[in-house]
């Protein structure tokens, strides 16, 4: 094969060296692949990389060429002659930062961006078909970026014609953008496996947990695609060699094998904080709802600094299939109230929708029967996270929920950038829950509350959210669970931040990103036991002055010395040592006690 770098251009070339792979059956021998001296993954250090051919026959004569630039190697790319010193000289200089890939409003250019290096090579005989997998490791070098990134690193490497090409490129406006529709046509807007590119991804933790393998890559959600900092997903499939992600991404969950992950963007937040989802999630985590895992991490792409992520679960019929055991293809998961099927059928919503268009759940029989199809406790869960978190791109947007042969309907949580910003009026949220008016609204519409609207004409069930939300508020949900969640994230998050600043100006600086958090931190502080008593009034209920609630006690230095759960008329507790106490009562009543003489 000859490559005729000055007559076609080097990315043609690597275009007909694949075709010619493709139609001469120059593939790759099974199990052949270059190996490496070195591990992709963190160092402290620079050092020379070594790369030999495993497998090869001996007389085989094959030669090794690689790329810096995140391509797939091609016989026309560098040819290794002996080990490669990994210094700056490594880095991309492709420059795909400079990429104009959003509209003029939306986009932001920095004058330079940190990199790492990454390394692709192959094994190509001497006709110049490759006869070896690709190997492709990223290496994360203090001593080059003078600094140790404290977050866990996802590199993908693509192809760049897979990403920018005008036709066919995942991250640019490209053939389909309609200059009258900017913010919803582009080609990052197209969906489906036809927009789907190979990409090479390697994850690596600051403590040296790594995991390599090649994926597929898609732009992932809805009207933020138009944003510069895109939102991804990740599939993994056969064609690419592993059917699953198999690694323990979430520590606290008992699953170590993802079909699909989400690559989630900083920028996709409502504020300025990036942490909305994920500070959701957490308080979700204990819920009888499903919530999808999530843990923040810094991407890189061929090799260019690309953000602050945070890598999720993906809500989709795998998901299902993982946490409860239901085949993938059994699996009814749908979207938009039933308006779209993301996997399986929707004739089994459609029938309980139409009955629910008449039922009356004040009826016990029509209370029941509902009650057969869907998981009542789950969904009560799911409704009061929403309502709590003051989620205001719910409910008609980010709505996916899944049913199965012998399977309750139940509902998913995946979206709360909208989340954790108080309302102008906190019933705001409790407005959308039971909009009952024939015009669809940003937020709500009548499909949307169809099924709420029913349930809250049963008494007992009006009941039982109650008594819920008061558990929430007093357990879940108090200040002192979520507090934590929030500065544990600000202290990871904290020094990034600037980089992702200097990457996509957003937040705009470290002053306003820390005021976001604050806004944060009071929402948590006041807005769940508030909701409590704006949820009784709107609803109508009474308050039982004597329920129980949870108790905390004090000394006079503010040490906690006593948690139960307990009636006002029960107080004060027998049995603490005489002196002065400070209590505070679940339902948000404080009282000052004092024991002994």
């Amino acid at each position: 094969m000859v490559c005729d770098r000055e007559g076609i251009g080097k990315g043609l070339a690597r275009l007909l060296a694949l075709c010619a792979v493709a139609l001469l059956g120059g593939s790759p021998a099974a199990g052949q692949a270059v190996l490496f001296s070195h591990a992709g993954g963190f160092y402290a250090d620079t050092f020379s990389l070594g790369m030999e051919v495993r497998y090869a026959p001996a007389d085989s004569h094959y030669a090794i060429h690689y790329t810096l630039n995140g391509a797939e190697p091609t016989e026309c790319d560098t040819r290794y002659t002996g080990p490669l010193p990994l210094t700056e000289r490594c880095y991309s200089q492709a420059a795909l930062y400079k990429v104009q890939t959003v509209p003029d409003d939306r986009w932001f250019a920095p004058d330079e961006v940190e990199h790492i290096i990454v390394v692709r090579a192959a094994a190509f005989d001497s006709e110049g078909y490759r006869r070896s997998a690709v190997t492709t490791q990223a290496y994360l070098i203090d001593s080059l970026m003078h600094r140790r990134i404290s977050l866990p690193v996802v590199s993908l490497c693509a192809d760049s014609l897979s990403l920018f090409d005008y036709d066919t490129g995942l991250f640019v406006m490209g053939y389909y953008h309609d200059p009258h529709l900017p913010y919803s046509t582009g080609n990052y807007f197209q969906k489906g496996r036809m927009w789907e590119r190979a990409a090479a991804m390697g994850y690596y933790e600051p403590d040296g947990g790594t995991l390599e393998q090649d994926c597929g890559l898609r732009v992932h959600g809805n009207s933020q695609r138009v944003l510069a900092q895109k939102g991804l997903s990740l599939y993994a499939r056969s064609d690419y060699g592993e059917k699953s992600f198999r690694y323990p991404f979430f520590g606290h969950r008992k699953q170590n094998s993802y079909r699909r992950l989400v690559l989630r963007p900083w920028k996709t937040s409502w504020g300025a904080s990036g942490v909305e989802d994920w500070l959701c999630q957490q308080i979700a985590e204990p819920l009888r709802c499903d919530n999808m895992a999530n843990r923040p991490v810094v991407l890189f792409i061929n090799g260019e600094y690309w953000g602050i992520y945070f890598l999720e679960e993906k809500a989709d019929e795998h998901y299902v299939e993982e946490h409860h055991g239901v085949a993938d293809e059994e699996v009814d998961l749908l979207a938009y109230w039933g308006e779209e099927v993301e996997n399986g059928h929707v004739a089994r919503w459609d029938s309980l929708y139409q009955w629910l268009q008449d039922a009356d759940l004040s009826r016990e029989a029509d209370y029941n029967y509902l009650a057969s199809q869907v998981d009542i406790d789950a969904l009560i869960d799911y409704m009061l996270l929403q309502i709590l978190v003051q989620n205001d791109d719910w409910p008609v947007n980010n709505v996916r929920y899944w049913s199965a042969p012998e399977r309750k309907w139940r509902w998913l949580f995946f979206d709360g950038d909208g989340a954790l910003c108080a309302m102008p009026k906190r019933s705001a949220i409790l407005d959308y829950v039971t909009y009952n008016v024939p015009r669809r609204s940003t937020h709500t519409s009548l499909r949307a509350t169809l099924l709420f609207r029913r349930l809250y004409g049963n008494a007992g069930f009006l009941q039982r959210t109650m008594e819920r939300l008061r558990e929430l508020e007093e357990t879940h949900f108090a200040y002192r669970n979520t507090s934590p969640h929030l500065q544990r994230i600000a202290q990871e998050l904290e020094p990034e931040v600037p980089y992702q600043i200097r990457r996509f100006d957003s937040p705009s600086s470290m002053a306003g990103w820390w005021a976001a958090v604050q806004v944060i931190d009071d929402f948590l502080r006041m807005e769940p036991a508030a909701m409590v008593e704006e949820y009784a009034q709107y609803f109508g209920l009474k308050e039982d002055p004597d329920r129980e609630c949870e108790v905390t006690v004090y000394d006079p230095m503010g040490r906690e010395v006593l948690r139960r759960r307990a009636r006002p008329s029960e107080l004060p507790f027998e049995g603490l040592p005489a002196g002065r106490y400070y209590v505070k009562l679940g339902n948000g009543e404080t009282q000052k006690w004092r024991i002994g003489s």
